[in-house]
């Protein structure tokens, strides 16, 4: 179903109608994006209970119109739309008639499926809460029927994205939410109806704000669930036996040494790196510490923030770095930093036999009298 109101010579848009039982109250037209709402118009219900709003448009775009109480109407407004609602203040939002917009009367069914999905699963919980046994056999089946009614709202919602794949209103589906936490359609597979969506729009409004929001959105959503997705990978680094961080990174063989293999020993991880002349000067301080105590458990575990493997091999050999050296060669998408928030080289930690972090960024005597009292 495609937006008729682009074709439409006039720009001019009125929704006007009856709200039983709101003479002299407020109502509001907000205009409604992906993520915000903006107050476009506010005015005063007559005595006699209709009310009128008068405004240009020059792309369709959604607006809501608000009680005071934050009851509202979803809208899908075109160029040229003469809307006529029919409603009462108690039930505004909730039941309400509508002329002039097939867009607006989708939405209005999207609305009314969900409303009554909310209204179920509240009737569940409700039940649930007069259950005092935990155990009890209805338990199952209650979970189970609440199950199937997310399945059955979720299937609801994509069907009518599969049918309406050229409609603004789709952008509306998408973002319907059982409370204001949870999206009908907010898992990361999900995702992929809120591209499909996109794409579709993109051909015939390419220029829709509403179309460039939901872009926009979806990109902010795979960004978020990279992130949220390394996030999961760095933790999963972490040796809770250890009490460390855990690394495991490759030799210059592509020998995976890990960090948890040295426990036992006093452990200095430095993060430097070929490019950075400060780091090297202050591992090649550490060669007298490392031949004062390596032989009774002190072990350096360089970790080299490159990702040229010739370079980072070539200042090993030059400056006769003997230690553990390992790098992912992948700077500056470096995991090694992230999970030890490296900000500066050189940096270093001091692991006792124990694996608990003791001390950052030792260097000359006092590295060696933190030394003397480990090992």
């Amino acid at each position: 179903m495609m937006v008729a109101g682009f074709a439409c010579s006039s720009n001019k848009v009125e929704i006007r109608g009856i709200v039983s039982g709101g003479a002299e109250k407020t109502l509001t037209l907000e205009r409604l994006d992906v993520n915000r709402t903006t107050v476009t118009d506010s005015i005063i219900i007559k005595k006699d209970d209709s009310f009128s709003f008068k405004t240009k448009l020059d792309e369709a775009e959604l607006f809501v119109v608000k009680t005071q109480a934050g009851d509202l109407i979803n809208l899908l407004l075109s160029p040229g739309d003469d809307i006529n609602l029919k409603t009462s203040h108690d039930s505004f939002g909730t039941g309400y008639q509508l002329e002039g917009s097939d867009e607006s009367e989708g939405i209005r069914s999207l609305v009314y499926h969900l409303n009554q999905t909310r209204h179920e699963l509240d009737s569940l919980l409700l039940v649930v809460d007069s259950i005092e046994d935990p155990e009890n056999p209805q338990m199952d089946l209650i979970r189970s029927a609440y199950a199937q009614t997310i399945i059955k709202q979720k299937r609801f919602t994509i069907k009518y994205l599969v049918e309406h794949m050229t409609s603004l209103s789709s952008v509306y589906a998408l973002y319907q939410r059982y409370d204001e936490q949870n999206l009908i359609l907010g898992s990361e597979s999900d995702l992929q109806y809120f591209k499909t969506v996109a794409d579709s729009l993109e051909q015939i409004y390419p220029n829709s704000s509403l179309t460039k929001s939901l872009r926009a959105d979806i990109q902010q959503r795979e960004a978020a669930y990279q992130e949220a997705m390394h996030l999961n990978q760095l933790l999963d680094m972490a040796d809770e036996e250890s009490g460390f961080l855990e690394l495991s990174i490759p030799d210059r063989e592509g020998v995976e040494i890990s960090l948890s293999a040295l426990r036992g020993k006093v452990i200095m991880v430095t993060f430097w790196a070929s490019r950075s002349a400060e780091s090297i000067n202050a591992l090649l301080q550490f060669q007298s510490t490392y031949k004062k105590y390596h032989s009774s458990g002190f072990e350096i575990y360089a970790v080299s923030l490159d990702n040229n493997k010739i370079d980072w091999i070539s200042a090993i050999d030059f400056n006769e770095f003997e230690w553990i050296n390992v790098s992912e060669l992948s700077f500056p998408e470096s995991r090694a930093s992230l999970l030890y928030n490296v900000s500066a080289l050189p940096t270093t930690f001091l692991i006792n036999r124990e694996g608990d972090i003791v001390a950052k960024n030792l260097f000359g005597r006092t590295l060696d009298t933190w030394l003397d009292n480990l090992i």
